[in-house]
């Protein structure tokens, strides 16, 4: 299975990491046909970084993830 991981530097503000959690809801509706699997990634300063979004990708059965 294909994963998409979205990765983006995290912000204090809560609003700006929920953005990047949108933009990947909307990429995973537009890109099903091309990816399985799509999570949000942060490197710093929000909930999910970069190593436990590769995780949740594993988790959910990526055998090949591109991060964006």
């Amino acid at each position: 299975m294909k994963a998409l991981l979205l990765v983006a530097h995290g912000s204090r503000r809560k609003q700006s990491n929920d953005e990047v959690i949108v933009i990947a809801e909307k990429l995973k509706q537009r890109c099903a046909n091309d990816y399985d699997i799509v999570h949000a990634g942060f490197l710093e300063l929000a909930d999910t970084l970069i190593p436990d979004g590769i995780k949740h990708c594993v988790d959910d059965g990526a055998t090949t993830i591109t991060v964006l």
